[in-house]
């Protein structure tokens, strides 16, 4: 599966597959709704870990995301009926803690690479500027 539209059916698919299984087993749509997607987070950063056999920054990241995703499931967040966009609530803590685990192992040695490790900078700080206020509008709004 080189084609990303591929992985996108192939995840989707999967997530409606987990979704039917888990309301199958007796969970509540909700639950198995955001097992599902902490699941699409894990595969997304598992497929990176694939594209980069050799870096050790995917790998540590897929750990660190999996810990989150986990531990979300333990927040006041999750104590309210499910929504459209709760593959968000896994996807920016799952982008924060990637991209601070790759910019500890981003190397600069040219302009281009500072450049580069610059917009990392840039898409981290982004990404928990989005993730602060999306939590906060969660939590005050209960």
């Amino acid at each position: 599966m080189k084609s990303k539209s591929a992985r996108g059916v192939i995840v989707i698919l999967a997530m409606l597959a987990l979704v039917g299984l888990g309301t199958a087993i007796g969970l509540s749509f909700d639950t198995s709704y955001r097992i599902a997607c902490a699941a699409a987070c894990i595969i997304f950063i598992a497929s990176l870990a694939l594209d980069y056999p050799d870096d050790l920054w995917p790998k540590i990241g897929l750990i660190a995301a999996t810990l989150i995703n986990a531990g979300l499931f333990l927040t006041p967040v999750f104590h309210r009926p499910s929504s459209r966009g709760e593959l968000m609530l896994f996807a920016l803590p799952d982008a924060i803690a990637l991209l601070s685990v790759r910019l500890a192992y981003f190397s600069v040695s040219t302009d281009h690479e500072r450049a580069q490790r610059q917009m990392v900078i840039f898409g981290l700080v982004v990404a928990v500027v989005f993730c602060a206020v999306l939590y906060s509008v969660l939590l005050l709004a209960r």
